[in-house]
């Protein structure tokens, strides 16, 4: 229940949340303990990949944007290399964002109506849900396989050839 070594921007929470600069922003410490999100150390964790990772983007594409104005970028292997390597990183920021919104909402479907363990169906049972995600497991892992040699057919391929104009050069006397 404690923040360690925390950065205060007085005000900056009440301008995100309630586009205010007075508004007050209550804690977690001002809800009932039943009120509370069931998986505090998931939700904790889940929020400061999502926030860390868009940070981490919001530099390095800062950089390589400053780098590419100033005609540096392809010169910078570095750099390219950091970009490459952080092409997973927006779907983990993706889920780590949704996980984040999904865990910060509990335990209500709907705030102060409905809670989760009462949005249940009685009328859709464990191999629904169970069939629905082995379908979705089974479409994304298509997709992935197409996705790959798709990719591995374009880089075998190799890049496009540019067909120049043929220039003329002198032979020398005679020619």
């Amino acid at each position: 229940m404690t923040i360690d070594n925390p950065i205060e921007i007085p005000g900056a929470l009440s301008i995100l949340v309630y586009k205010d600069l007075y508004a007050k922003v209550k804690g977690l410490d001002a809800f009932p303990r039943d009120e509370w999100p069931d998986n505090l150390p998931l939700l904790y964790y889940a929020y400061h990949v999502m926030a860390g990772l868009g940070t981490i983007f919001v530099l390095l594409f800062g950089v390589a944007l400053v780098s590419l104005w100033r005609g540096w970028l392809f010169d910078m292997k570095w750099l390219l290399w950091w970009l490459m390597l952080c092409a997973p990183f927006p779907y983990i920021a993706t889920s780590a964002g949704w996980m984040t919104a999904e865990l910060g909402r509990q335990p209500w479907l709907v705030y102060g109506l409905l809670r989760t363990s009462q949005g249940t169906s009685p009328l859709v049972h464990s191999g629904n849900a169970l069939f629905t995600l082995i379908g979705f497991l089974g479409l994304y892992l298509l997709l992935g396989v197409l996705f790959v040699l798709l990719v591995s057919k374009i880089i075998g391929q190799g890049p496009a050839s540019i067909d120049l104009p043929a220039t003329h050069v002198p032979q020398g006397p005679g020619h």
